[in-house]
């Protein structure tokens, strides 16, 4: 028999596992309380709504609902979409401008198959959102690394690397970056660093893929407008290619997106999505549609936002309280997440054993970075446990840390 491993195919040999799937194996074990995973909280999914917006669609669209659908997406979610994008973004497009999805996992992979060449450069925050790095990396590119600063990634390095690209004639095609509440960090791109962002991609011919799972989800501070509306309003360059998902808004199982790009680029991504899985399912879009037209998406993100503060609040107050000295954390205005930096000798990396001896787990910071540094970094999810277990887990994650600290001395 042949040894059939040997040949698989290029782009499968590059993946590897998911470091957070990974650890939710370990993590799923009693006693444990994780902060590892990005999931909502599937207390606040709005069950009783999906059940009356089924049965109404089986009713009136059963035939719909259950038969294929356009590979661009069904009209009506389409137009409740368009609709959304005016009311909360101020943005007009129209139908040719969006495709949907099977979530945003498949946008960025369709990003991934249209743009990058093997040894391609692309252009990521550090740290960055760990499945874009994933699935960029199976189409053999080369990352570009630039610093994430307080108010997002540094537009400063960003030119310098531009400006290098340009003169080493690298044919570079993205820069991917999650500008609201950025996953992993928490931390979101200023309205003055998006407009610079926006004239760079200008100035060196360079797409932005603006990855938004989490904007709608925001309880504090101002909101800057989105980089696609930004380019509209000034240089209107059509190089601002956003990503939507419904999994943090409304339910991950859905397994809906939504790519917002210039009518050539989503017909070339709706030929690679006929290749990839023809259509994504009906009934699931015209759930979101209802979700969408009945108003019922504001009453559910107020509800989320309300929920969602509360847990984190509780979690900084856990890390102020508990915290020794020299450790350090972001103060997220909106999102899922929050970044916690240990001192520069330490590495969280070494750390998570002890951790899920004290019973709590994390995701290593390192596996967010392109170049694996940030080992004294984690990430921390407060959408998931509760507040209670929020206020357990940091006195036990503070525990390790101690631990640590006295055995370096």
């Amino acid at each position: 028999m042949i040894d059939i491993i040997k040949n698989i195919a290029t782009a499968p040999r590059r993946t590897k596992a998911s470091v957070i799937r990974e650890l939710l194996k370990i993590t799923n074990k009693p006693g444990i309380i994780s902060f590892a995973g990005g999931l909502p909280d599937p207390e606040l999914f709005p069950y009783d709504f999906v059940t009356d917006a089924v049965k109404e669609i089986m009713a009136k669209k059963g035939r719909t609902a259950l038969q294929y659908g356009p590979t661009d997406g069904l009209p009506e979610l389409k137009e409740e979409f368009i609709k959304f994008l005016k009311q909360y973004e101020g943005i007009d497009v129209k139908p040719e401008n969006l495709i949907i999805t099977t979530a945003s996992q498949q946008a960025l992979d369709m990003v991934g198959r249209l743009f990058i060449d093997a040894s391609d450069p692309v252009l990521v925050e550090k740290p960055s959102y760990m499945g874009a790095l994933q699935v960029f990396k199976s189409y053999g590119c080369e990352f570009i690394g630039v610093k994430l600063e307080d108010d997002g990634v540094s537009t400063e390095e960003l030119e310098e690397k531009l400006r290098w690209l340009r003169s080493q004639d690298e044919h570079y095609k993205f820069l991917y970056l999650v500008p609201d509440f950025q996953n992993p960090s928490g931390v979101t791109l200023s309205e003055e660093k998006r407009r610079k962002v926006i004239a760079l991609s200008e100035k060196y011919d360079v797409a932005v893929i603006e990855d938004s799972p989490y904007r709608q989800i925001r309880f504090e501070g101002k909101e800057p407008k989105m980089l696609y509306r930004l380019d509209k309003e000034t240089h209107n360059t059509d190089n601002i290619i956003s990503l939507f998902t419904f999994s943090k808004t409304f339910a991950p199982g859905l397994r809906l997106g939504v790519i917002l790009a210039h009518p050539q680029i989503v017909k070339k991504m709706e030929i690679l999505k006929q290749s990839l899985d023809l259509c994504s399912s009906s009934l699931n879009q015209l759930i979101a549609a209802e979700f969408l037209r009945t108003g019922y998406f504001g009453k559910h993100i107020a509800v989320v936002k309300e929920s969602y503060k509360a847990k984190k609040d509780t979690m900084v107050a856990a890390l102020e309280k508990y915290m020794p000295e020299g450790v350090t954390w972001t103060r997220p205005e909106g999102g899922l997440f929050l970044w916690l930096r240990l001192p520069e000798d330490m590495s969280a990396d070494d750390m998570f054993a002890e951790a899920i001896k004290e019973n709590v787990a994390y995701v290593i910071g390192s596996a967010f970075y392109s170049d694996g540094s940030g080992n004294n970094t984690m990430r921390l999810n407060f959408s998931y446990p509760t507040t209670g277990e929020i206020e357990e887990g940091i006195k036990r994650l503070a525990t390790a840390v101690k631990k640590r600290l006295v055995a370096a001395k």
